[in-house]
């Protein structure tokens, strides 16, 4: 990875490239340690469970995808599994929605799983202090505004 910034960290464009290559790097890398640290489900389907926690009701499949940033389809896939697995309920919601009702297996998996994920954490972001942290995040931020205005442009070719 640092051969990627020392190759690519020699002008704006270039650390643009860098930039944007290494957030699929890390995802991939995120993804290859999460699957081991989990022992009951994938990580997009931690990630779903997580998103469904932190949406505000009503808790669709649709809302749920649009803070994971994916289809209705793709939520619709994920939930099924971890309906499977007993860790969330499906539920007919107003109109053709359907409801995702956390169960008590979830919340179990949720506090057994909080020591390794908070590790995970700690490991994760300890080359960073307070105030790098705060920053990271304001920063990350507007690099969700940007990716709205990307994927608005990506919008007139699809």
């Amino acid at each position: 990875m640092e051969g990627l910034f020392e190759k690519y960290g020699c002008d704006t464009r270039h650390k643009e490239q860098a930039v944007f290559a290494s957030i699929f790097i890390l995802q991939n890398r995120l993804q290859t340690a999460g699957e081991k640290l989990q022992t009951e489900i994938s990580m997009k389907q931690w990630l779903l469970l997580a998103m469904a926690e932190c949406c505000p009701e009503p808790r669709t499949l649709t809302n749920i995808g649009e803070l994971m940033g994916c289809s209705r389809q793709n939520v619709k896939k994920l939930a099924e599994a971890v309906e499977k697995k007993g860790f969330v309920r499906l539920l007919p919601g107003k109109g053709r929605s359907i409801q995702v009702v956390l169960t008590e297996k979830a919340k179990r998996y949720e506090e057994k799983m909080a020591e390794r994920q908070q590790k995970f954490l700690e490991l994760l972001f300890s080359d960073f202090d307070e105030k790098e942290t705060d920053e990271l995040f304001r920063l990350y931020a507007r690099l969700y505004r940007g990716m709205e205005r990307a994927e608005n442009y990506a919008e007139e070719f699809g």
